[in-house]
């Protein structure tokens, strides 16, 4: 095999992990901006939403970065509203976190849902873990007050394909500098 064929093969190898590193940022991204269905404050005890189409959706908590937060006070239960069936939620594995150094954003409950109106009525509860709810309360921070935080009920997606997207991303980003690097170096390699 000649030098030019294989200097050919490694610029479609870079092509493709280029291609695949802009996959996986798209389902990176996917995982934190889905539309926004229903922004519920705290002190809002119930909401009501509309999924318009069926998939898997997420809660968010959103507040101040850096303050203790309600979530040890209250748990989200989401019923239909025509069929009155609750909705399971599911711990999120990864709990994504986004914020802008004022304002924070974490999802803590993903579910699945059909086409329908819902209701969000946040109830006493805790939404952490035992483990999170004593490293919390260990903390000495001010009181809640809960006209800063929210809840926010957002598309997603399954978060199988959101952990799939990392090593994808890791895997073109790999594509494209060990093929550069062998590309620069194939006359010493490939003669």
């Amino acid at each position: 095999m000649s030098v030019l064929s294989i200097k050919i093969l490694l610029f479609l190898i870079v092509s493709v992990g280029i291609f695949t590193v802009f996959k996986a940022i798209k389902l990176l991204r996917n995982a934190f901006n889905g539309d926004v269905l229903l922004a519920l404050p705290y002190h809002d005890s119930v909401g009501s939403f509309t999924v318009s189409k069926s998939g898997v959706y997420s809660i968010w908590h959103k507040g101040p970065v850096f303050k203790k937060t309600p979530l040890a006070q209250f748990r989200p239960h989401i019923s239909s509203t025509t069929t009155g069936k609750e909705i399971k939620l599911n711990p999120s594995i990864l709990s994504p976190r986004s914020n802008n150094f004022a304002t924070g954003r974490m999802e803590f409950f993903t579910f699945r849902a059909e086409v329908g109106h819902y209701e969000l009525k946040l109830v006493s509860g805790s939404s952490t873990s035992r483990l999170q709810a004593i490293v919390g309360n260990a903390i000495p921070l001010a009181d809640i007050d809960l006209s800063l935080y929210s809840i926010e009920v957002k598309e997603s997606q399954s978060q199988i394909i959101t952990i799939l997207a990392i090593p994808l991303l890791l895997l073109g980003i790999l594509g494209i500098v060990g093929s550069l690097v062998l590309w620069l170096l194939a006359e010493q390699f490939f003669v």
